[in-house]
């Protein structure tokens, strides 16, 4: 596990502790809470991924290779958003989960391609997902029903088939991470501190705002243990590398991205497509997660070859 999870844990029970006074906070103060942690965290941890798989010796072409494939994805990504939102929306969570389990247990020494440790990386993010979305359930299916796309989720999303997912997903989390910590890898110490994280996040998830819960974990737990994973990959590659140098290599695709976002805007307000800023929010998340998560996997298979 990361050093950076003290660290984590440490800002996540400090926000527990002030719960009652965030449940105070007007909606609009908490969206602006929650863009900026996006902003200030979630965006850059993805702002380098034409790095993490730059080669010593790589040419131009392969370079604007990389690029369309990135852009084309987004591109792609955005029509399917308008054309067919629901599948649209199956895919990001699918998406989702695998990448939030991922980048929990990247670190665990056993073999990218095991099928047991991919399936722990779809429960695990499935269970923080839906964990969030079970304990606030009212509030968000009223964020679903604020747009007319999504005004059928609820449906489909029932009280009863989210609080079964959701512990279906939980035990067989626990099950499967005892399973390869304990008797895969044989680490007791990982297998009791993954519990730990897991009943926190989802306290963390019971007590707060959805829309602080969120941030505290994308912002937090997932976009800062992956730019510190980022930060460590530079510095063996580079001489001299600090902080400094790891924040200019995160603004350029960072600022380019803010650049994005205010394009998606304009698009959706000038085909005035009703949609609330929660799901603006979703769709931007969700054209960015895709080729990042690509990306990401390819780079955390080539780290542990190494």
């Amino acid at each position: 596990m990361l050093k950076t999870n003290f660290l984590h844990i440490f800002i996540t029970i400090l926000v527990i502790s002030i719960y009652p006074w965030l449940e105070t906070l007007a909606f609009d103060t908490q969206l602006k809470i929650t863009l900026a942690l996006i902003f200030l965290l979630g965006i850059p941890h993805g702002a380098i991924d034409h790095i993490l798989l730059r080669k010593k010796k790589q040419s131009s072409k392969e370079q604007i290779q990389f690029y369309a494939f990135y852009l084309g994805l987004i591109a792609i990504y955005v029509i399917t958003w308008i054309v067919f939102p629901y599948f649209s929306l199956v895919i990001f969570f699918l998406i989702s989960f695998y990448h939030f389990g991922q980048s929990q247990f990247s670190d665990v020494k056993i073999a990218e391609t095991s099928k047991s440790k991919k399936l722990l990386y779809m429960l695990w993010g499935g269970s923080i997902i839906s964990g969030l979305f079970y304990h606030h359930y009212d509030r968000l299916i009223e964020f679903f029903l604020e747009t007319s796309h999504f005004n059928q989720t609820a449906t489909v999303i029932t009280p009863s088939s989210l609080y079964y997912f959701f512990v279906l997903t939980s035990f067989a989390t626990i099950i499967l991470m005892a399973y390869l910590l304990l008797f895969k890898i044989n680490s007791k110490k990982r297998f009791f501190s993954e519990i730990g994280v897991f009943l926190l996040l989802h306290l963390a998830f019971f007590t707060l705002p959805p829309l602080l819960a969120f941030a505290l974990y994308f912002a937090v737990w997932h976009s800062l243990k992956v730019l510190y994973e980022e930060y460590q990959f530079l510095g063996t590659k580079r001489k001299n590398f600090d902080l400094n140098h790891f924040i200019k290599e995160l603004l350029p695709f960072t600022l380019v991205s803010i650049v994005g976002v205010l394009i998606l805007l304009f698009v959706f307000s000038y085909f005035q497509f009703s949609i609330s800023p929660f799901f603006l929010t979703i769709i931007f998340l969700s054209v960015l997660t895709l080729p990042h998560s690509v990306v990401m996997d390819n780079w955390y298979k080539k780290m542990q070859r190494k």
